[in-house]
């Protein structure tokens, strides 16, 4: 008996333990700590897994929140887009995120914006361009859209598809164990 118990749970064991892990974050742009001397209107953050949708991320200088123009959970990328360039300071983005396992993380990261006053005038002109190219970004946007939801579908499949293997070998070696100890009692 205490062979079988030891026997099933070095099954257990064998079982990837990455399946029971939280997410984390992975990277950031910015990074946390970093100093942004280029006018920045995204922040993105990359975590280790596919996050939730209803995942959230607050922007705050000072203490206060900055208005974000969207935020959005594309795979493993928690994305705040931002109407204008952050100014000249010291901001701090809190995260929130549900990871594919369903766990609630939350963190922060820090980082200052010192932005020369010619980047300025050169993110002003910028903007006029870039009303002309937002069409194009929209279609291509959407196009990508689609491209990750069909990924996320096979990464889903391939997911599930990977337990219900493991499972099944699971029971598979036990099943067998118990039948080769029977044979040894008989």
């Amino acid at each position: 008996m205490k062979k079988i118990i030891g026997l099933l749970l070095a099954c257990f064991l064998a079982v990837p333990t990455v399946s029971f892990a939280h997410t984390h974050v992975q990277t950031t742009v910015p990074e946390n700590g970093a100093t942004v001397t280029a006018p920045l209107k995204e922040i993105k953050l990359t975590f280790e897994t596919h996050i939730e949708k209803i995942s959230t991320v607050t922007v705050t200088k000072d203490g206060q929140k900055i208005s974000l123009a969207s935020q959005k959970v594309e795979g493993h990328d928690l994305i705040a887009s931002l109407d204008q360039p952050l100014e000249n300071g010291s901001y701090t983005v809190d995260w929130e995120i549900v990871g594919e396992d369903g766990h609630v993380m939350k963190d922060s990261i820090a980082f200052k914006v010192d932005v020369k006053d010619e980047a300025k005038e050169e993110n002003t002109q910028a903007a006029g361009k870039d009303s002309e190219k937002k069409q194009d970004a929209t279609q291509s946007e959407q196009h990508q859209k689609s491209a990750v939801a069909n990924d996320e579908k096979t990464e889903n499949n391939d997911s599930s598809s990977f337990f219900v293997i493991m499972i099944i070998a699971i029971v598979v070696v036990v099943g067998a164990l118990l039948l080769i100890f029977r044979k040894k009692k008989s």
